[in-house]
């Protein structure tokens, strides 16, 4: 099994809030939650690595895209989105319907190991409770 980079697995867990649907303070919870789960220098070293990447905005950059636009906007830049697709070797033209469910079978069968609890329960939780949204719908 290949171990995870905790980067990756912070990335996972925003990927997911974003295809659950996440409002600013949504995004706010998750990175408080995420942040003491972890540990605070140790998710701060991941985001700064993440951010230097190209892959995430920021809380910083969130907030303020939110009070500049008025939309919520998500944690993940479009390059941290594809970088989760090709990670986990899914569909990016996918149906955005059923991302989640890609991704929980793709995590079933991709040999990807967490070393992140936190993260691990969390994308655990959001692709749970999208199933219980849709018990009805045909899934991938």
């Amino acid at each position: 099994m290949k171990k995870l980079q905790d980067k990756e697995q912070i990335l996972m867990a925003y990927y997911a809030q974003y295809f659950k649907g996440a409002s600013l303070e949504d995004i706010k919870q998750l990175n408080q939650q995420l942040s003491e789960g972890i540990g605070v220098e140790r998710y701060e070293t991941a985001m700064k690595r993440l951010k230097e990447e190209g892959l995430i905005f920021g809380m910083e950059e969130v907030e303020a895209r939110q009070k500049e636009d008025g939309v919520d906007s998500p944690m993940p830049t479009n390059e941290g989105m594809l970088y989760v697709n090709n990670a986990l070797n899914l569909q990016s033209e996918a149906v955005e319907d059923h991302q989640l469910d890609y991704l929980k079978n793709n995590l079933k069968t991709s040999n990807l190991n967490f070393t992140l609890e936190t993260v691990e329960t969390y994308i655990y939780k959001i692709i749970e409770e999208q199933a219980q949204k849709k018990p009805n719908r045909n899934s991938p």
